[in-house]
């Protein structure tokens, strides 16, 4: 009897061990997770702040959402292109998928998502002041406000990110200020299919006063929108790459541009001030972007012939990589592909920069809504200046829309000038080695 009892609890305890590791297997592969758990998983802390900066002399706000894994220690500074805000980063439709906010905090970094100047709840200057130098220079404000810590961390590494016409802010910014420890430009190189971003995107916007969206709003004609129906031209469009659904949630939520900052920005690649910046570089375009690829732009065949592109823009000891994703058309972090994209921007991150001991893998932090600050009222000096350079400025751009209409989309994904690269960056190289690169306050007023 006592044999046939032994072997009963003998065998009791070989199912309570087996119990309790094939409970400790699951728990670990994530599959078993009781609700009580999973309200112990850390989430990432979100803020929304206001930086006070000033913009080509004029005081204004750039607003943003914060979010900071516990123990972050590097910060990802997320900068968007035209006719966005920050949602192009943080996209509300199927987050999990399309939102690189969740993706960067889930690796440990804390990321700042901005409006820039003159987009979404940041302030909306009076178009002569929202030139392309001023964007830069508020964006490198808030870089300094992470610094320091008057976000309430200060942070000891930051990466800038820019999408777009941000990303062309992001070079720009860290070849002017050398304040940030990598950069990341998606959908942008140093020289432009400018027949294709003239023809299809310019042609597609007009004064955002008379939208349905921003009836009322006051902005002067120099802030311009997409046409309704128009935000697929960002996308590539085939049913594997684009999910009608973010199209249409883009649609919905899309934002302004500006005229000046536009006409203030030419030249980039020539003034070139990115050549002394010697730090990581991360370059990453849709194998079938059709403002980067083809005339007078990078071939976009391979990641090694987009590199070899860029790698004369940058000082001789920058880490030079680039990356061409396939099946995805501008909006990178908007295509059925952003996973890969986010992964592989992160997968950079990890290696040339690093989020430290920051915990990941946390759950997504949310950020309660608040008002958008207030515009300051314009000086009658600033008004009168806006006045004059609209009545220069709406006319020209009036006729080149009229004029673009009738220029076919020109180009394909091969570079049609080989020594194109080569001979813009020497004479950038060169400008900027004879002029020097403008101090803020000369090159703010542009």
């Amino acid at each position: 009897m006592s044999i046939l009892k032994n072997g009963r609890s003998l065998s009791r305890r070989r199912r309570r061990s087996a119990f309790v590791l094939l409970s400790a297997l699951l728990i670990a592969s994530g599959i078993a997770t009781t609700p009580a758990e999973a309200a112990r998983v850390p989430a990432t802390s979100c803020k929304n702040v206001a930086v006070p900066v000033t913009a080509a002399g004029q005081a204004a706000t750039i607003t943003g959402t914060l979010c900071v894994p516990p123990g972050a220690t590097t910060v990802q500074i997320l900068v968007h292109g035209w006719s966005y805000a920050r949602y192009y980063w943080d996209m509300p439709e199927q987050p999990d998928t399309y939102s690189y906010v969740r993706a960067a905090n889930r690796r440990g970094y804390a990321t700042l998502n901005i409006d820039r100047l003159g987009d979404g709840q940041s302030t909306h200057p009076l178009s002569a002041f929202d030139t392309f130098y001023a964007d830069v220079s508020t964006v490198h404000q808030v870089i300094t406000a992470l610094r320091d810590g008057r976000l309430g961390t200060a942070f000891t590494k930051v990466i800038e990110v820019g999408h777009s016409l941000g990303g062309i802010v992001t070079m720009t910014e860290a070849g002017m200020y050398k304040d940030v420890d990598a950069i990341i430009p998606t959908g942008i190189a140093h020289s432009l299919n400018y027949v294709n971003v003239v023809t299809k995107i310019i042609a597609d916007d007009y004064p955002a006063a008379l939208d349905p969206k921003f009836a009322g709003s006051g902005l002067d004609p120099a802030y311009l929108t997409s046409y309704p129906g128009t935000r697929g031209g960002f996308y590539l469009g085939s049913a594997s790459s684009t999910d009608p659904a973010v199209v249409a949630a883009d649609e919905r939520l899309k934002e302004t541009g500006n005229l000046v900052e536009l006409a203030t920005l030419a030249g980039y690649n020539v003034l070139n001030v990115d050549r002394t910046l010697n730090i990581p570089v991360y370059t990453v375009v849709g194998q079938q972007d059709p403002f980067i690829c083809g005339l007078l732009g990078p071939s976009c065949g391979d990641s090694q012939a987009l590199a070899d592109f860029e790698r004369p823009f940058y000082g001789p000891n920058a880490t030079v990589v680039a990356d061409v994703v396939p099946n995805t058309g501008h909006d990178l972090q908007l295509e059925r592909s952003a996973p890969q994209s986010n992964a592989r921007m992160l997968d950079f991150a990890d290696k040339y920069v690093g989020a430290g001991r920051a915990l990941r893998n946390t759950a997504p932090g949310v950020a309660a809504p608040v008002p958008a600050p207030r515009n300051p009222a314009p000086s009658l000096a600033a008004t009168t200046i806006n006045a004059a350079v609209m009545h220069a400025v709406v006319p020209a751009v009036a006729l080149l829309q009229q004029a673009s209409n009738v220029v076919p989309g020109l180009g394909d994904n091969q570079d049609p000038i080989p020594g194109m690269a080569h001979a813009l960056s020497t004479i950038g190289n060169l400008t900027d080695s004879l002029v020097g690169t403008f101090p803020e306050d000369v090159i703010g007023g542009i």
